[in-house]
C-alpha cells in the first residue's frame, strides 16, 4: 500500500467511500422511513414536526438553537479528541472510510444521517421513551470498534441529550436537524482534511497515522 501512487490511493479511497455511501443510503432510508411512519401513524404529527413558524422571531429562535447546540457539541467533540487516544483512533478509522469523499458527498452523508436519525429517535421514539431513554438508545447506535461501549458512545449519549432537549423544548425537528447536520458536516469536512494530510504523508513518514492527532 505504501508503494502506491497517489492516483492508486485515490482509487482505493473512492471505492471505500462509494461502498460506504451505498450502505449508508440504504440504512438511513430505512431508518428515516420507519421514523416517518411512526410519526405519521402513531403520533399523527409528521407535518407539524417540519412546519416553519409563521412568526419570524420564532423561526430565528429555532435557527439559533440549532446553531448554538451544534457549537456546544463541536467544542465537546474537540475536547474529547484531544484527551482520549481511543477517540482519536476511532476518528482515524472514520477517516479511512469517508476521508476521500468529495464535498457534495460529504454534505449528502451529513444530511441523510441527520434526517434519518432525527426522524426515528427524536420524532418517533422520544415521545414514547422519554429524553434519557432515547439518548441512551441513541448511544447504543454509536458503539465503538468491536461493538463495545466507548468514548464515542458516551459522546453520542451526550449528543442525544442535547438534541433531545432542543426537541423537547421546541416540539420541532427543524432546530434538531440544523444542529445535527452542522455537527455531521463539520466532522466530515475535518475528516476530508485529515485524509489529505494522511495521503501526503504516505511514503514520507514511517508512522503517518500520528498526524491524525495533530489536526
Amino acid at each position: 500500500m505504501d508503494d502506491q501512487k497517489p492516483t492508486e490511493i485515490d482509487d482505493v479511497g473512492m471505492d471505500r467511500v462509494l461502498n460506504f455511501v451505498k450502505s449508508s443510503s440504504l440504512f438511513y432510508l430505512v431508518m428515516g422511513s420507519v421514523g416517518a411512519m411512526m410519526c405519521y401513524y402513531l403520533h399523527h404529527n409528521l407535518i407539524q414536526l417540519f412546519a416553519v413558524p409563521a412568526e419570524l422571531n420564532r423561526t430565528l429562535i429555532l435557527l439559533a438553537l440549532g446553531v448554538m447546540g451544534a457549537g456546544v457539541l463541536l467544542i465537546l467533540n474537540t475536547l474529547l479528541e484531544s484527551q482520549f487516544p481511543s477517540y482519536q483512533a476511532f476518528r482515524g478509522v472514520l477517516m479511512r472510510m469517508v476521508g476521500a469523499a468529495s464535498m457534495p458527498v460529504a454534505v449528502y452523508l451529513a444530511f441523510i444521517s441527520a434526517l434519518g436519525e432525527e426522524l426515528l429517535f427524536r420524532g418517533a421514539i422520544q415521545p414514547s421513551l422519554g429524553l434519557l431513554g432515547t439518548a441512551l438508545l441513541f448511544g447504543l447506535l454509536h458503539l465503538g470498534p468491536q461493538g463495545l461501549v466507548s468514548i464515542w458512545t458516551l459522546w453520542a449519549i451526550v449528543s442525544g441529550l442535547m438534541l433531545g432537549w432542543i426537541f423537547q423544548s421546541t416540539g420541532s425537528l427543524l432546530p434538531v436537524l440544523i444542529c445535527h447536520f452542522l455537527v455531521n458536516v463539520t466532522s466530515l469536512l475535518r475528516l476530508r482534511r485529515q485524509y489529505k494530510i494522511f495521503r501526503a504523508a504516505k511514503g514520507e513518514n514511517p508512522q503517518p497515522d500520528k498526524l491524525l492527532t495533530r489536526h
